[in-house]
């Protein structure tokens, strides 16, 4: 459990965009983090450890806000799983409403492939960092950029939390009905940037195993045989990170049928007895 002592700060900040006035919440909060996941994973995030002043921003309309994790700081987490997300809740009614969860794959400006929109519901009674479970896991391959953003119709003055700007222009994305994707700092939010946690799952065991884990033929057009002594399970994840194929495995060798897939590269994520291993499969 992560705990954080949280203040807001009541700063109004100048847009830099016509239409677009940026604007900090003039509020005072306190709050503790809410026990969160801790099982064989990590929290992907921009935010300290400890936090000590927050905020919440809002420009009077719907928009997106959001990080971009990019695949360069992904490669370990190849074969892991975003299985929730966490969200602050100010403990103040005026922060209630309904939010959605957007993540994107891909894209150097701007999310290119989204694989993920969920609704969720921000109660304002919590005063914690609340944590969301996704309904599908979203598979990490670690040669794609990574887009967790949150969107809110416009609804709620001040929707979005942020905090002192951590430095990351990748932490400061934010898109705007008529204007497309930005960086908050050029948009009036100069000195702010996102409060935004992704929960990869799986990641502790990832690659403990890999020398005991083959895979064969590869490159294939139809069946591959998954070798591993003490195999359990086996999924695997195409191009946009759905699970295709998730199943216990009952012995050390198990076949594949990849023939009912696209062309392109999968990723195979195997549990044995001793660990998890990854490795990509392309299909023809």
């Amino acid at each position: 459990m992560m705990v954080c002592c949280l203040s807001v700060m009541g700063v109004q900040a100048q847009n830099n965009v016509e239409g677009i006035t940026v604007k900090t919440a003039p509020d005072f909060v306190s709050m503790v983090a809410a026990n969160r996941a801790t099982t064989d994973g990590v929290w992907l995030t921009y935010a300290p450890e400890e936090l000590t002043e927050i905020t919440a921003v809002g420009i009077g309309m719907g928009f997106s806000w959001g990080s971009m994790f990019p695949a360069s700081m992904l490669t370990e987490f190849a074969g892991a799983t975003i299985t929730s997300f966490a969200f602050v809740d100010s403990g103040d009614p005026a922060y209630e409403g309904d939010y959605e969860v957007r993540i994107y794959l891909g894209g150097e400006t701007q999310g290119e492939t989204m694989v993920c929109q969920e609704p969720f519901h921000v109660s304002g009674t919590q005063g914690s960092i609340v944590e969301y479970p996704l309904s599908t896991p979203i598979g990490i391959d670690g040669t794609q950029n990574l887009w967790v953003m949150f969107y809110q119709d416009g609804s709620l003055e001040y929707p979005a939390p942020a905090m002192g700007d951590m430095g990351d222009p990748n932490n400061r994305w934010i898109a705007v009905d008529g204007y497309g994707w930005m960086d908050l700092a050029t948009v009036g939010g100069e000195g702010y940037s996102w409060l935004v946690w992704a929960y990869a799952d799986g990641y502790d065991m990832i690659g403990e195993n890999a020398d005991e884990v083959a895979i064969y033929p590869n490159p294939t057009t139809g069946n591959v045989t998954v070798s591993a002594t003490g195999m359990n399970h086996i999924s695997v994840f195409n191009g946009l990170g759905q699970m295709v194929y998730d199943a216990p495995a009952s012995s050390h060798l198990e076949t594949l049928d990849m023939s009912q897939y696209q062309a392109g590269v999968y990723v195979v994520r195997v549990a044995t007895e001793n660990g998890v291993s990854v490795k990509r499969v392309t299909v023809m």
